[in-house]
């Protein structure tokens, strides 16, 4: 086995609903979907707005910058591939913007709080995908 060879799990980055969130993840920059009739941000991506029920969305970009909204340890590998890791932390962050997303926060676990400022970092994890994931930050972010 080549030490280079990616062992966690890897996300479909042509998955038809999701592609344009990873593509735009390759270029460092974290979008969501928004309704084009009522303007709603949504992150998964939904084929219908969960709000108006329209059909219509395009993806934007939104704020970099977020709070912490809740967090988890994991002191335990769900997959093998994060077995080195352990313990680390996946919190749900809520963006300036009012979307979450949940990912992985980097940097000393023991100051992650409900309500930290974070911002978003991009991991680039192989040549085909970038992971979203969350630092720390001071003030305002």
């Amino acid at each position: 086995m080549a030490t280079d060879e990616y062992l966690k799990p890897v996300p479909n980055v042509e998955d038809p609903d999701m592609g344009p969130f990873w593509a735009a993840a390759r270029e460092h920059r974290l979008t969501a979907q928004r309704c084009l009739n009522c303007a709603q941000l949504r992150f998964p991506a939904l084929p219908i707005c969960p709000n108006c029920w329209s059909l219509d969305s395009e993806w934007v970009d939104v704020s970099t910058n977020g709070t912490i909204w809740s967090f988890v340890v994991y002191h335990r590998a769900f997959h093998p591939g994060f077995a080195d890791e352990i313990p680390y932390v996946v919190a749900i962050v809520e963006t300036d913007d009012g979307v979450r997303y949940t990912g992985r926060v980097v940097g000393s676990r023991d100051e992650v709080a409900v309500g930290r400022r974070v911002r978003a970092v991009f991991a680039d994890e192989t040549p085909a995908f970038t992971l979203v994931k969350w630092e720390l930050v001071d003030g305002d972010g």
